[in-house]
């Protein structure tokens, strides 16, 4: 008992501390929207329009292989661009499909603990800057929904990147593999 009571207090002094410094960041509104976009596809469960939310394998091995042509021409040992192109697509892929079972874990856990997962509510959104991204292709290291549950418990999920490709923002990576539950402050 004493560990999970020990346990729990990390994990609400390591939330507390996250919240004070991904408040400082101003969320896009293209942001918003997409975040906006993920809290419906995971209350209704719609695996397309979670998929939805994240960039295509392709479109992220596009980007890879553009990446490697840069880098190519002031490296001096030889890039496969084809090469780079297919792995970035394999490993997207694959985290796509951890996501998509991430998800449906969360749900279920949501659902059993916390009731019906169509009556969360999305409080806010919070992100925090990629300092060493480029002034040309602006990205975010970590992207926070915050959600609350009818009976007051408030919930966190965590997204990897959020980048802009082809205009258009979209997460990278893989959702967190934890569901972080932070009780109600109580005066």
């Amino acid at each position: 008992m004493k560990t999970a009571s020990l346990l729990t207090a990390i994990c609400l002094a390591c939330a507390s501390a996250s919240v004070r410094a991904d408040d400082d960041t101003p969320v896009p509104e293209e942001i918003q929207k997409l975040a906006q976009s993920f809290f419906a596809a995971f209350t209704a469960g719609d695996e397309a329009a979670l998929s939805a939310c994240w960039h295509s394998p392709e479109v992220l091995g596009k980007a890879k292989a553009d990446k490697a042509v840069k880098e190519a021409s002031s490296s001096p040992t030889e890039i496969d661009v084809a090469k780079e192109t297919e792995r970035e697509v394999k490993k997207q892929t694959k985290n796509l499909t951890v996501t998509l079972q991430r998800i449906a874990q969360m749900r279920a856990l949501v659902a059993k603990h916390f009731g019906d997962v169509a009556q969360l509510k999305l409080e806010r959104v919070e992100i925090d800057a990629d300092e060493d991204a480029p002034l040309e292709a602006p990205s975010y290291d970590d992207l926070d929904v915050r959600l609350l549950a009818a009976e007051g418990t408030h919930l966190k999920i965590s997204m990897d990147d959020v980048v802009k490709l082809d205009g258009v923002w979209k997460f990278k990576g893989r959702i967190d593999d934890d569901l972080t539950i932070e009780l109600p402050d109580e005066d």
